[in-house]
């Protein structure tokens, strides 16, 4: 019988370490996914303005920085401002014009490198934040013919 409820017992712990280890793995794969998230909804509203007006201001080179929190959404968009008051995910966006080395003509410009990161510190199970990580996204935009 003690050998019986010393077996159960080392089984029950390794389940126990093994379900600490997946709840982790959850919690990091839901902070990346709210930051691809974060990231592939700045280049699309890029991309939406450079097909409405590729002059638009937005679309400055330059180097723009917000501050998101994810799963708070208003108006189908998650909130993000210019500070940091309750923020999970800091995303920045970088626009480079493009001309004459890498494919795209001078005189007019017709390409824009947007390269947008977004970073976070993922909760672990601890409820510790984990060291930094980041989710790097780049496109090139062209002015529509």
């Amino acid at each position: 019988m003690l050998i019986a409820t010393a077996l159960v017992t080392v089984g029950l712990l390794a389940l126990i370490t093994g379900f600490q280890f997946a709840t982790s793995g959850v919690a990091t794969s839901g902070g990346e996914t709210a930051a691809v998230f974060l990231a592939e909804q700045r280049i699309e509203q890029l991309r939406a303005h450079a097909m409405l007006d590729f002059s638009a201001r937005s679309l400055a080179a330059g180097v723009m920085t917000e501050y998101c929190v994810a799963g708070h959404v208003v108006g189908g968009t998650s909130t993000c401002q210019d500070t940091s008051a309750d923020s999970l995910y800091t995303r920045t966006t970088t626009i480079t014009d493009l001309a004459g080395d890498r494919g795209c003509p001078v005189t007019p410009l017709l390409c824009k490198q947007v390269e947008v990161r977004v970073s976070y510190r993922p909760v672990t199970t601890t409820g510790t934040l984990d060291q930094s990580r980041a989710v790097d996204l780049v496109t090139v935009l062209g002015r529509r013919a």
